[in-house]
């Protein structure tokens, strides 16, 4: 059961996806009406259940059978890829709008239906052998720089063209990254000068920071990272929660909890059903009533997030309001599991079933493609590395650029003194960075207020 839930978890930390939910607003507002709240954590929590019914909740019943082996022969692959994409054409997502009574612009259902997030994880054995899987700690895996034994690949891109936007990789305790920027800003139907303009004030200095706008591969020591937030942990003050680079750690015991309070549940709300078959594929529906799933769901969860901490010794995770369970809909909703050659192949949710009045004549799928023996997951060769402690120290110049050319016109500011020093240790600036910035203009007052917004 846990190897199953680290696969499933392992396909959505994707987390990433915020330069996705630039365009996929128009998605959400013509939602806001039918779906409101509770789009993101029913439609989470039906993949979700799906997964983990997969891995042996139901197996006495012949489609749980099916469903179990073809998510297992996942883990048994050296590589796996899965690939998140609304499975529509850019009509059916207008349609979708006028439906929900929210147009959707086709200039944007036109990218939106290109779109697509690809996560992809290798290793150099079966990757439920890896001690990444083995152990049942992959969660927190990150938090100690280590994936033990596991490569994992994020990116956004299209599905006609083949063009990448941004390309993650976790490899060997290094985090090598490429963004697009230009690309991203007219995918958002920005004009690229103010990237350009932004590359163009850049200092010398900043180096790599320089090559990842401009497009180029560039790396980050995991180590360091995590050593640098340490640092700023202990200088900062804790009272304001969490210091700039903290990490939400979790403890294993209650990971283990968490993965039986996510059976429990989905035990007692799933079931599947043989639905026959979509071209080659056999189709398994798995169905739940939404409201009770999400609630169990989110109260195993927090029961977790409470006890994650990111270092600071407040909760990472804001509790989940409970009236927003109600606008949860409160009626059955099913996700339908594609299965070709014993193997799990897509997962797919519509998501016209969350619309207070579904039309049955408009659909939005969402799909979750799966692929064994991926594309082994490498390091790009001749990424820059980023000097984090740099990166910010430059920023914050940059940040305080105004302040800095008015300081100036008033003359130079007054020195710092050994009190201030200590103050601004305590708030997260060490003593270099604080000359540095007291040389370039900035007062006591003025590091002191800018450290104070850096740390959130």
């Amino acid at each position: 059961m846990r190897r199953c839930v680290e696969l499933a978890s392992a396909a959505g930390p994707i987390g990433p996806a915020s330069a996705f939910r630039h365009r996929s607003s128009a998605i959400n507002t013509a939602l806001r009406r039918s779906v409101r709240a509770g789009i993101a954590v029913t439609a989470g929590a039906v993949l979700l259940a799906a997964g983990v019914t997969a891995c042996g909740t139901v197996k006495q019943l012949t489609a749980g059978e099916k469903l179990s082996g073809a998510f297992e022969k996942l883990g048994d692959a050296k590589s796996v890829g899965f690939q998140l994409s609304v499975d529509a054409t850019a009509d059916q997502i207008v349609a979708f709008g006028k439906a929900v009574d929210d147009p959707i612009e086709q200039k944007d259902a036109d990218v939106l239906s290109d779109l697509t997030l690809n996560v992809s994880m290798s290793a150099d054995k079966p990757l439920k052998d890896t001690e990444a899987f083995k152990s049942g700690n992959s969660l927190g895996a990150v938090n100690d720089y280590d994936l033990k034994g596991v490569a994992l690949a994020y990116s956004l891109g299209t599905k006609k063209s083949g063009k990448t936007f941004a390309d993650i990789r976790l490899v060997g305790g290094k985090m090598y990254l490429k963004v697009d920027a230009r690309g991203i800003a007219q995918l958002m139907g920005e004009d690229t000068k103010g990237v350009d303009e932004f590359a163009g004030s850049l200092p010398a200095e900043a180096g790599a920071f320089k090559d990842a706008v401009d497009g180029k591969w560039v790396s980050v020591d995991l180590k360091k990272a995590k050593e640098l937030g340490e640092q700023q942990k202990k200088s900062a003050d804790t009272g304001n929660g969490p210091a700039l680079g903290a990490v939400p750690s979790f403890d294993p015991a209650e990971l283990e909890r968490f993965g039986k309070s996510v059976k429990d549940v989905v035990s007692k709300n799933i079931s599947v059903e043989e639905k026959g078959k979509s071209g080659d594929a056999d189709v398994i529906q798995v169905s739940a009533p939404a409201r009770p799933l999400v609630e169990g769901l989110v109260k195993a969860f927090e029961k977790l997030a409470t006890g994650a901490t990111g270092g600071s010794g407040i909760s990472a995770f804001p509790p989940v309001p409970s009236d927003d369970f109600s606008k949860v809909p409160d009626r059955k909703l099913a996700a339908d599991v594609l299965i070709k050659g014993g193997k799990a192949q897509a997962v797919t949710f519509d998501l016209m079933q969350l619309a207070d009045k579904p039309d049955p004549a408009a659909h939005l799928p969402l799909r979750l493609g799966f692929a064994v023996d991926a594309p082994t997951v490498s390091a790009p060769a001749g990424a820059a590395e980023l000097d984090l402690g740099k990166l910010q120290e430059i920023a914050m110049k940059m940040a305080t650029a105004d302040d800095t050319s008015a300081a100036g016109a008033d003359g130079p500011v007054a020195p710092l003194t050994e009190a201030q020093y200590a103050e601004l240790a305590a708030a997260g600036v060490d003593r270099e960075k604080a000359t540095n910035l007291n040389a370039a203009g900035l007062s006591f007052q003025e590091i002191k207020d800018f450290a104070a917004v850096i740390k959130g």
